[in-house]
């Protein structure tokens, strides 16, 4: 199966066993869950053992099951959404990663998405060395995690509003999370601004996030609905897609 009708086949599985926020967290994510998927398809062979890092609240578990790989998912509170998990037969270890080994040394792939951020910076050289540990030689790590000097965040600062979404600890910009990887002993071979949270991250209907890939979806949905966070959106756009570091 596929990285798309895999993470689309989950979506009965969210909205049965998950709560509002599992569901709701499934239709805006979408496009970023989807770009993770396809990262993995391209550097995991099939079958691969893949550690998801900071798991909850599975999704990404599930549909990597769902494409044959096997899963050990890891997170620090995995019971509310265990049934979620459960359900696509994904193998969940409770860990503090700031704190615990993981117990693994022969993975051959690790996904570590919109986690770093949520780290105590003390900490991340060390989790990212544990990560590298329980890797095999040439294994491959997938990191996601917000850009720190995004246009968005840039603007915030400007109006004299915190920049780092409230959850955060500490956010990045590439070329520190790059030299944090290299440091735990990584070799960087692919590292780029994704502009898909400036398609997605706008005020739509659940099912629009599933289909949205492009600029005219973007048009479509401001005109649609024209909302300030839809127009911001929009009049970034051309702004971030020719400076990708915006993004």
């Amino acid at each position: 199966m596929n990285a798309r009708k895999a993470l689309l086949s989950v979506k009965e599985v969210v909205e049965r066993f998950g709560n509002s926020r599992a569901v709701h967290s499934y239709y805006l994510e979408f496009g970023r869950r989807l770009e993770v998927l396809k990262l993995v398809e391209e550097y995991c062979g099939q079958g691969s053992t893949i550690l998801d890092l900071g798991a909850q609240l599975f999704i990404i578990s599930c549909a990597l099951r769902k494409m044959g790989y096997n899963i050990i998912a890891f997170d620090v509170d995995p019971e509310p959404y265990m049934k979620i998990a459960e359900a696509c037969n994904a193998n969940v270890v409770r860990c503090d990663l700031e704190r615990d080994e993981l117990g693994v040394d022969n993975a051959d792939c690790a996904v570590f998405t919109e986690v770093l951020e949520h780290l105590h910076y003390y900490y991340v050289p060390l989790v990212l060395s544990r990560i590298n540990r329980a890797l095999k030689h040439e294994g491959v790590l997938v990191v996601t995690t917000p850009n720190m000097a995004s246009l968005f965040r840039r603007l915030r600062l400007l109006l004299g509003i915190q920049p780092i979404y409230h959850y955060h600890v500490r956010e990045y910009t590439m070329r520190e999370v790059a030299s944090l990887l290299r440091e735990a002993g990584f070799e960087v071979i692919k590292a780029y601004y994704s502009i898909v949270n400036d398609l997605t991250f706008i005020d739509a209907d659940p099912q629009e996030y599933l289909g949205m890939s492009s600029s005219k979806d973007l048009v479509r949905i401001v005109l649609k609905k024209p909302t300030k966070l839809n127009i911001l959106r929009f009049l970034a756009y051309p702004a971030v897609k020719l400076r990708p570091s915006l993004r």
